[in-house]
């Protein structure tokens, strides 16, 4: 098992990332609504915060990871060769594939940054953790909640970036289900195995 790319396939290190992107999302997205459930139920009465630390400290943590994920999957990216697509497919399926993509890595930039943003702008003292610390720098300077670059200035983006997300990933996944039920042309097989 080749661990780089070649010209006509995806190594071992391509593959790991990629799926391994994949778990992180599905447990991170219903993580942050199930995080925003907690928050509601204590803004209500303020009481016992364990599970607001609790999925605070989880969210932050995979954002953090998923952010690292994303650099070295670039990093790797640029210095290895992308196999090829199919010299079937026409200039406007491979323009989409590639828009896709590029859409895709931009996303997964903007989305833990704004989330890391507006906890960085929240007014309040919270903490941003990552793993056990909970004293993660600020990207950004903490302001009022009046302030144009504010917490829910940020966290609007953050929350398009699922809503956006969402839509391309089903981009993504529709397009490798046709490679692989229509044109059957390995594509989908080739980030499954390599081959």
């Amino acid at each position: 098992m080749a661990l780089k790319n070649t010209h006509s396939s995806w190594g071992a290190v391509s593959r790991t990332l990629h799926w391994a992107m994949l778990v992180l999302l599905a447990v991170q997205i219903p993580l942050g609504f199930w995080m925003v459930e907690v928050y509601e139920v204590y803004a209500e009465n303020y009481g016992d915060d364990t599970w607001v630390m609790l999925t605070s400290r989880l969210h932050h943590t995979l954002g953090f990871a998923l952010l690292a994920f994303v650099f070295v999957r670039l990093s790797w990216r640029v210095t290895n060769p992308t196999p090829a697509l199919p010299s079937a497919l026409t200039t406007y399926k491979r323009w989409l594939a590639r828009t896709t993509h590029v859409f895709l890595y931009l996303l997964l930039v903007i989305y833990p940054l704004s989330g890391w943003a507006s906890l960085s702008a929240y007014e309040g003292e919270f903490p941003i953790f990552f793993f056990g610390w909970d004293s993660m720098p600020r990207l950004v300077p903490q302001v009022a909640a009046d302030a144009l670059f504010n917490y829910e200035f940020f966290a609007t983006i953050h929350r398009w970036c699922w809503r956006v997300g969402g839509a391309l990933l089903g981009l993504h996944v529709l397009g490798a289900l046709w490679h692989h039920y229509i044109a059957r042309d390995g594509i989908l097989q080739r980030m499954l195995s390599g081959r």
